[in-house]
């Protein structure tokens, strides 16, 4: 890939503590204005999923699948949307600002089958969305944002979504939450106008299977798909074998690794919204995925 930006990204990307401490939002929700929302509210907890990553202690963020180093946005808020329940509530404010105000610049390599761009919403502030721009509806993708702020403090953010265990795919011309466009790296931190950022979609898997992009950026999606079906699979079976009780003894268990950690808390807030028993969901979720077996892995 020929821009710098996207190529210095995908370099960090070799390095695996690197990675674990760059912030993400993984998509967490079924509709994007409740995976924004659970990142920013804090319900789902981007800092929560990071500090598992790291063991060490962060700062609070404002976050998606959905789902950073001040925070972990796919570990974020991802929508939270990479993911995951808090048990602090994250209290950034959110600013009115104009997306026009913001210098952005989509450095996705040329012929990227998605495109990115800067939105507003009154309850979530500035976010970046993707657009499928292609004829192919899209399973998963992966895309990194990097805002800057009127201090020159920057907060890059990863998103990863992947909508395997979903009920749709990102259709053509269709547009999804990726990361809120927030510099912040505390709770107590005043708020700070974003005045320019740069993003670009890297990895993209088609609903037929056949992917584009930077292999090393999809595997860090594909590598896990085979143990959230897992997690999946055991968490319904412990449901009829164990009772209701224990089956939210495993939807809350914070010990579980951060990314199958995010399918719980997906789980759990996606049956809030749509006041369905959490086992319901999550038996809906495994039917959805047998369409999808030869893309399950492992890999």
């Amino acid at each position: 890939m020929s821009n710098d930006f996207a190529v210095s990204h995908l370099n960090s990307l070799q390095s695996s503590d690197q990675r674990d401490r760059r912030p993400e939002a993984g998509y967490v929700g079924d509709s994007w204005r409740n995976q924004a929302l659970a990142l920013r509210t804090g319900i789902v907890s981007v800092t929560a999923i990071f500090r598992q990553l790291t063991r060490v202690p962060l700062v609070q963020h404002a976050g998606i699948f959905l789902l950073t180093t001040g925070l972990d946005r796919s570990k974020l808020p991802g929508m939270k949307p990479t993911i995951v329940f808090s048990l602090f509530l994250v209290t950034s404010l959110v600013f009115a600002q104009n997306p026009a105000d913001v210098k952005f610049q989509d450095a996705s390599p040329k012929g990227a089958p998605a495109s990115l761009s800067v939105k507003y919403d009154p309850d979530i502030g500035l976010y970046a969305a993707v657009r499928n721009t292609s004829d192919k509806g899209i399973l998963a993708f992966f895309a990194i944002i990097e805002p800057t702020d009127s201090r020159g403090q920057s907060v890059p953010c990863q998103s990863r979504a992947d909508f395997i265990f979903k009920d749709s795919v990102l259709a053509p011309q269709a547009e999804r939450f990726a990361c809120p466009m927030d510099t912040s790296t505390s709770s107590n931190e005043p708020g700070a106008t974003v005045v320019k950022a740069v993003g670009a979609v890297l990895w993209v898997q088609f609903e037929d299977g056949s992917t584009w992009g930077d292999a090393e950026s999809g595997k860090q999606i594909l590598s896990v798909r085979s143990r959230k079906l897992a997690f999946l699979q055991k968490l319904v079976a412990d449901y009829y074998d164990n009772g209701e009780t224990s089956f939210k003894a495993m939807l809350n268990d914070q010990n579980l690794d951060p990314r199958i950690w995010a399918v719980a808390g997906c789980l759990v807030e996606d049956a809030k919204s749509q006041r369905i028993p959490a086992i319901n969901l999550a038996k809906n979720r495994l039917e959805a995925a047998q369409k999808w077996e030869s893309l399950l892995g492992p890999f």
